[in-house]
């Protein structure tokens, strides 16, 4: 039971030297660059196929993780954004580099309306009408089969390697995917350790006390639902260039549930954990199948399962737990400041209001606030706002 409680117990971040987080990010790109240069084609692909999944997931985490609005829809706008390029590459000739910022507009839009009406929605109603949207995700496709080809599909031959870089067409793709993947990484980041990641720990934790000290609540979960299910479409795009085919039978339920797998896995709400589950969607079940060809069905089930019951906040506790004794001994500045205490004041002053026992907030409709809470919001100075 002790080892239980102890893989239970959350972990606090790695506080490491600025100059070891500088250095660890520059290796991870150096070993990543050079990786494909001396591999076969068919690993290229499952590492590509590994940096498609960590576009993804890193918008659904920041949605699902940060936001709490648990999302099982994302696997309609990966479609749309991989069919996007599908028909614009090989019926109207777009040039595949245009392909992602078209990708990621119309994932926005898409998103942004999708979202406006279904994020007055919570927990359970969500996840069921997203669930809805991945379910209807196939037969939409083959619905519109002059577009889409339906059961058939597209065939996809673009994305080919410049002459000058003397790559082959899966290095090439794989630079592709790995720099969007790292702009990717560095703005979600940047979204979810500043202060628009403290306004979304607030939303999702103490949503009522967050509106009352200004944190605009349904703006914000808009925006940050139309931002993932961009990065979504994004990772589509990528996707294509990857597989060279698109088909309605891709895109149904055991997408979904491979995209929550990765998030819970690597640890929800946690920017580097995405990382640790996209390999776990990509390799696990390809393990498994070598054992049991029946066995791979059931990977994300019994994973779903074990970490939710046994390692809740995913492989990246476990990475916390094991380094962050040797990291804390290692000498150099560290990252605070005024940033970092501004983030603990917040946290403070949410969780002050949060604890008023007059303030029950969880039960009061909006603009109904009770004298308590409109008195504790008075007396605690509220953050800039952004």
């Amino acid at each position: 039971m002790r080892i239980f409680e102890l893989l239970r117990r959350p972990r606090a971040e790695l506080d490491a030297p600025v100059w070891l987080s500088r250095a660890t990010m520059i290796l991870v790109v150096l070993v990543a660059a050079v990786a494909p240069l001396v591999s076969a084609p068919y690993v290229n692909f499952d590492r590509s196929m590994v940096l498609v999944y960590i576009v993804v997931g890193l918008g659904l985490n920041l949605l699902t993780g940060n936001t709490g609005q648990i999302s099982l829809g994302h696997g309609f706008f990966f479609a749309l954004g991989a069919y996007l390029s599908a028909v614009l590459a090989e019926n109207h000739g777009v040039p595949y580099l245009l392909l992602i910022p078209i990708a990621f507009t119309v994932g926005y839009v898409v998103g942004y309306l999708f979202g406006l009406p279904a994020l007055r929605l919570h927990g359970l109603q969500l996840a069921l009408a997203t669930l809805g949207l991945a379910l209807v995700t196939p037969a939409v496709i083959k619905r519109f089969e002059h577009i889409t080809d339906g059961q058939a599909g597209i065939n996809i031959f673009g994305a080919e390697a410049p002459e000058f870089t003397g790559l082959a067409r899966d290095q090439w793709v794989y630079y592709l995917c790995l720099v969007v993947a790292l702009v990717a990484y560095l703005v979600v980041r940047r979204l979810a350790t500043g202060r628009i990641g403290r306004s979304l720990i607030a939303i999702r934790d103490y949503e009522a006390v967050a509106t009352t000290l200004g944190v605009p609540a349904t703006r914000t979960k808009t925006t940050i639902f139309a931002f993932s299910a961009a990065l979504a479409g994004v990772g589509g795009v990528l996707y294509s260039f990857v597989v060279q085919y698109v088909g309605p039978e891709a895109f149904g339920l055991p997408l979904a549930i491979a995209f929550i797998t990765m998030i819970v896995v690597g640890g929800l709400g946690t920017v580097p954990g995405v990382v640790f589950g996209a390999f776990f969607v990509v390799y696990v079940p390809q393990w498994t199948a070598d054992i049991n060809q029946s066995a791979a069905g059931i990977t994300h089930g019994v994973a779903l399962i074990l970490f939710i019951f046994v390692l809740p906040y995913g492989v990246i506790s476990l990475v916390r737990q094991g380094l962050g004794p040797v990291v804390a001994r290692i000498p150099g500045r560290r990252r605070g400041g005024p940033a970092a205490a501004e983030c603990s004041g917040f946290s403070r002053r949410v969780s002050v209001i949060s604890a008023n026992p007059v303030s029950d907030t969880n039960r009061l409709r909006p603009g109904r606030h009770s004298t308590g809470t409109r008195a504790a919001a008075r007396s605690v100075p509220r953050p800039n706002r952004q």
